[in-house]
């Protein structure tokens, strides 16, 4: 249960991940009860039919952004009246957390309070500073943990004691630096990855994947959470089968640089792999018959952590893990959350009937036309909203299937498998060769979404190796269709990304993608030869995250001779 940063963030969904990896035998339902702008006082409001119809087991609640009133605050905002309503404003959100707390108990469910993510009042950026927001936020965990835990013998899992402390270490040698964001309230995807550590951290969550130790006699050391078997050696060389009980954790890159801030590694991803005695040299461990890692004799014999290669069949089980996990997250954060986002807010309108579409659409419509009239700065979030509303609302039920069906899907694929271990001589030279950089063959188009600022309607269809997209074009409208996919990259080895595509001449064609935190755009608006063509983009930074292909009109002033536009993509790699 929480607010924006629930709704659509990522933090229980990294969460998830840990526990669908970890405990593979122990399925269990995640269901996401975030509303973007929600208060507690909200929450109790909806409880009767977003909230209570799940009846929860668990139930963890984090909320308080939008309840201490972030306006009252602000080094310049001296007016008593505005400094009075700050405690008034706590106060009301401790009422409406007792309420909600009472309403989750009686269902049965088991409380886990989260102390409020960070307000970053101390980075040195140009959003306006709220400050004293971020005090007003610990005061209401403090007080959540003080007084709630205790009454309804809740757990609480601190995030915004050790996140504030880690910022504060995080800036101190640049201070426009944030965990959060630009807007200082809405974590990005390394600060909520640090969430999830923090809440994982709290429940004190064990770090062994898996631990397998022999010698090269073939004598078994030790193994934890893991069976060997059909162990082998002869000549320098050591063999067995291991059937691990749970995969690494896939540590996205999106994560950033947050494996540099908190011993994510060493606390929670440890599946270690040791081989003492071998003679010295250098050597490659191979999983069922792919080199995945090359290492001296020295680090064998130490021991090597196989969470941090991903070259390993488990790691990749992992990552597959992950992208149905990614699926899983979306259908809630981009389209059942808002529908239940619109009928929170939508039902404080007098006399309207939320369960009645047709009414529900005139009344968007009108307060999107309204807000378009005004020239209002929400203009542009509503009108999306709205068409995220009028589109999928009547696919509700088709949605909570394909849900359901990517989450058993998830908890087939998360079943570990036997894999047949080989450490024998060789070097580096023989992984470097095996590595592939291919990101995107669109053998199908399953994990790209529509991009949140699209605006029209388009026809998506793969076959034989080829992605095509068929997008409506309207004469004097600026037509916005884009798609976008979490697509991951190491950029320390690479230079280009390469794309092979074709679209109808004229056609405009971009690319973003997000690199080392910053959105970075790669093309813009470039039009379409009309042939098959391989867009080379120089990329330059570490790390790259969400990838979108842009394939919208930069302003509304195109003529079409067809009402449709077609793009077909091949390929998407990296060199």
């Amino acid at each position: 249960v929480g607010d924006s940063i629930t709704h659509s963030r990522r933090y229980h969904s990294f969460i998830y991940l840990y526990y669908a990896t970890r405990f593979p035998e122990a399925r269990f339902e995640m269901v996401n009860c975030g509303v973007s702008g929600d208060s507690a006082a909200g929450a109790v409001r909806r409880f009767p039919w977003d909230i209570e119809p799940h009846k929860p087991t668990v139930a963890t609640v984090m909320l308080g952004m939008n309840d201490v009133g972030r306006g009252n605050y602000g080094k310049d905002k001296t007016d008593p009246k505005l400094v009075a309503r700050r405690q008034g404003s706590i106060d009301g959100h401790m009422r409406s957390m007792d309420k909600l707390s009472g309403l989750l108990r009686g269902l049965g469910a088991d409380l886990i309070y989260l102390t409020p993510s960070i307000y970053d009042q101390t980075a040195e950026i140009a959003r306006y500073n709220n400050f004293g927001v971020n005090d007003a936020l610990g005061t209401c965990g403090k007080r959540v943990g003080a007084e709630l835990a205790p009454k309804y013998r809740a757990g609480v899992a601190d995030l915004h004691g050790p996140m504030t402390a880690l910022n504060a270490a995080y800036q101190a040698k640049d201070k426009t630096k944030t965990l959060v964001g630009a807007d200082r309230v809405h974590p990005g995807d390394m600060g909520q990855f640090l969430m999830a550590y923090f809440f994982l951290d709290a429940q004190q969550v064990p770090a062994v994947v898996a631990e397998m130790s022999v010698d090269a006699s073939g004598k078994v050391l030790g193994n934890a959470n893991c069976t060997l078997s059909e162990i082998q050696a002869e000549s320098g060389k050591v063999a067995f089968t291991s059937l691990e009980k749970a995969l690494p954790y896939p540590v996205p890159l999106i994560a950033g640089e947050a494996l540099e801030l908190v011993p994510f590694l060493q606390k929670m991803n440890r599946e270690m792999l040791t081989v003492r005695g071998l003679p010295g040299g250098d050597y490659v461990v191979v999983i069922d018959d792919e080199p995945v890692l090359a290492a001296t004799a020295k680090e064998l014999a130490t021991g090597l952590n196989l969470a941090t290669c991903k070259r390993t069949p488990m790691y990749r089980q992992a990552e597959a893990v992950a992208e149905l996990n990614n699926e899983r997250h979306a259908i809630p954060a981009y389209r059942l959350r808002t529908l239940a986002a619109q009928r929170h807010f939508m039902g404080r309108t007098k006399g309207l009937d939320t369960g009645n579409f047709e009414a529900m659409k005139a009344a968007l419509e009108a307060k999107v036309a309204e807000l378009k009239a005004k020239k209002h700065s929400l203009y542009g979030y509503m009108r999306g909203q709205a068409a995220t509303y009028i589109k999928y609302k009547p696919l509700e039920q088709e949605l909570l299937a394909e849900l359901a069906k990517i989450t058993d899907e998830l908890w087939q694929a998360n079943q570990p498998k036997p894999h047949r271990f080989v450490i024998r001589k060789g070097n580096a030279a023989e992984i470097a060769k095996a590595e592939g950089r291919v990101l995107a063959d669109f053998s199908t188009f399953r994990g790209w979404r529509d991009a949140s600022w699209m605006n029209t309607e388009a026809k998506v269809e793969a076959k034989d190796g080829i992605v095509t997209i068929v997008g409506q074009r309207r004469d004097g409208e600026r037509d916005m269709l884009g798609y976008g996919k979490p697509l991951a990259a190491d950029l320390t080895t690479v230079k280009v990304l390469k794309i092979r595509m074709k679209a109808d001449k004229g056609a405009p064609f971009g690319v973003e993608w997000s690199i080392d935190g910053k959105l970075t755009r790669l093309r813009s608006y470039v039009p379409a030869t009309g042939e098959w063509e391989t867009i080379s983009l120089p990329l330059t930074g570490k790390r790259a995250t969400g990838l979108t292909l842009i394939l919208a009109e930069s302003n509304p002033n195109a003529k079409w001779a067809s009402p449709t536009v077609t793009y077909q993509f091949d390929q998407l790699w990296l060199e």
